[in-house]
């Protein structure tokens, strides 16, 4: 149990530590706008095509096996990343980490499950679960103070010494290894998959440097939909395939993917762009964006168990309505009052996301796999998984796309509202822009030259990351009305039938 639960604590630390530190990061390397998009997005899009990669190879290898690897390619990621000189580093150490994420993971829940024994596996999971609570409850704590202390790349160094206790603690457990499944595994179908959901997501973050009318954006775009159509034709004719297309035409199950893909989609773009506004807004130094953090994970975690009373009385429905109905009121408050630069308005709609979040995603994979055979369980909640992480990196391009955009439009307008001659006012564009993002000269040279010029950035900033957050308003009241249909007929949760018994 320990030693999965160090997995999960990499999992979750890691992933806090990322939010916070992405101002830090961006200033510190120089990146150019929107490059701090592509830290989130090239993991969560290494976690969408491949985390049923990692569930199927975990079932034919062994899941111990799979665990120890996750932890040796996670941490390797983590020293990659943080001995980092350039984006480009830090992007191949930011995909390590996303394949050791979903080699481990799985593996982790399973021997976690085994911990115990089969009797007690209620107990097991439930202690697995308060783990991971603690751990994204200390996260982001944690990774601002390392930040603050450290410097950001403390945030992946962390990972190291925490691996190493992983790993020590594996071989004095020897937790049980399972049993290897004989399936085949078709690596054509694998890249089809990467290959497809890789160049649809670049196409959409990209284009809004390329054009949407590029042939570049348009050729991308043509070849994702192409790789993944062939996906789903050779899955859908496949004996054991990686994901179970089938299933999307049973409503409940449907209602699940699309659930977990509208959470999923907002809430990680408001982990991002949450992190920078409260930084680059409010100004707040990285231990304090952590703390301020709090005001969406405390509502999370309280409207989990919450969520599960819902769920015994009335079924997946009304937590998912309720959960979906918080989360787009949230969104659409703090777009409203990011602009306002006032906190205490902000915190009201960060506990109506997180309550939100919390009771909408909680029981969507029990109910998603409830009417599911014993045997095509796992295949199930890869595809459920899948479908979450997809939406995570779609919702961080779509909605990164947006906020750099507004960013642009609004800097071009700040810059030809200063007077200044023609060249003099792109190299103010520019500096703006670097300025935006926590270059030091160009703020330096923004107080010292165009003093006005400051309050008007911090507002645009705040009106552009606002903009972002109606992109989840948008997606989440659609889903809204759409799962709301998928389960207008369900009334009650779906047990399991009780055993019959003999007169």
């Amino acid at each position: 149990m320990l030693a999965a639960g160090g997995a999960l604590a990499m999992i979750m630390i890691d992933g806090a530590g990322t939010v916070v530190a992405l101002p830090t990061i961006q200033a510190q390397l120089g990146l150019p706008d929107g490059a701090q998009q592509w830290i989130i997005t090239v993991y969560a899009l290494t976690l969408a095509a491949t985390v049923a990669i990692g569930g199927h190879l975990g079932d034919m290898l062994g899941r111990v096996r799979m665990f120890v690897c996750g932890v040796v390619l996670f941490a390797a990621g983590s020293l990659i990343c943080s001995l980092s000189p350039n984006l480009t580093a830090l992007l191949c150490g930011r995909i390590v980490e996303g394949l050791g994420n979903v080699t481990m993971a799985p593996a982790a829940a399973l021997i976690a499950a085994d911990a115990f024994g089969p009797d007690k596996r209620g107990k097991a999971m439930g202690l697995y679960s308060g783990l991971g609570g603690l751990a994204m409850m200390c996260g982001p704590i944690l990774a601002g103070a390392l930040v603050q202390l450290g410097g950001w790349r403390s945030v992946f160094l962390i990972n190291l010494p925490l691996a190493a206790i992983t790993l020590f603690m594996t071989r004095v457990a020897r937790p049980h290894a399972g049993s290897p499944v004989a399936e085949r595994f078709d690596p054509v179908h694998a890249v089809l998959l990467v290959a497809g959901v890789g160049s649809a997501v670049l196409a959409l973050q990209e284009s809004r440097d390329w054009g949407w009318s590029s042939p570049l954006t348009l050729g991308l775009l043509a070849f994702g939909i192409v790789c993944l159509g062939i996906f789903v034709a050779l899955q859908l004719r496949a004996r054991n395939p990686l994901i179970d297309i089938r299933r999307l035409v049973e409503r409940r199950f449907a209602a699940a993917c699309l659930i977990l893909f509208c959470g999923q989609f907002s809430v990680t773009a408001q982990g991002a762009f949450g992190a920078i506004s409260l930084q680059r807004v409010f100004h707040f130094s990285p231990l304090s964006a952590g703390l301020a953090m709090l005001f969406f994970l405390i509502p999370l975690m309280l409207a989990s168990p919450l969520s599960g009373v819902l769920y015994d009385r009335f079924g997946l429905r009304v937590p998912a309505l309720i959960g979906l109905a918080l989360a787009s009121a949230g969104f659409f408050l703090e777009s409203r009052m990011l602009p306002a630069i006032d906190f205490a308005w902000l915190a009201p709609a960060l506990v109506l996301i997180g309550a939100g979040i919390g009771l909408a995603l909680t029981q969507t994979y029990t109910d998603g796999t409830a009417r599911i055979p014993e045997g095509a369980r796992g295949r199930a909640f890869g595809t459920l998984d899948t479908l979450r992480q997809l939406g995570g990196a779609i919702g961080m391009a779509a909605i990164g796309t947006t906020v750099v955009g507004a960013e642009r439009a609004r800097l071009a307008v700040l810059a030809a509202s200063s007077a200044a001659p023609g060249d003099a006012r792109s190299n103010l564009e520019t500096v703006l822009t670097e300025a935006l993002y926590g270059h030091a000269d160009a703020v330096r040279q923004i107080k010292e030259a165009w003093p006005s010029l400051g309050p008007a950035l911090r507002d645009s900033a705040a009106r552009s990351i606002a903009d972002g957050y109606v992109v989840s308003v948008t997606v989440l009241a659609l889903g809204l009305v759409a799962v709301g249909w998928l389960l207008r007929f369900q009334a009650e949760p779906v047990r399991a039938p009780a055993p019959k018994t003999r007169a």
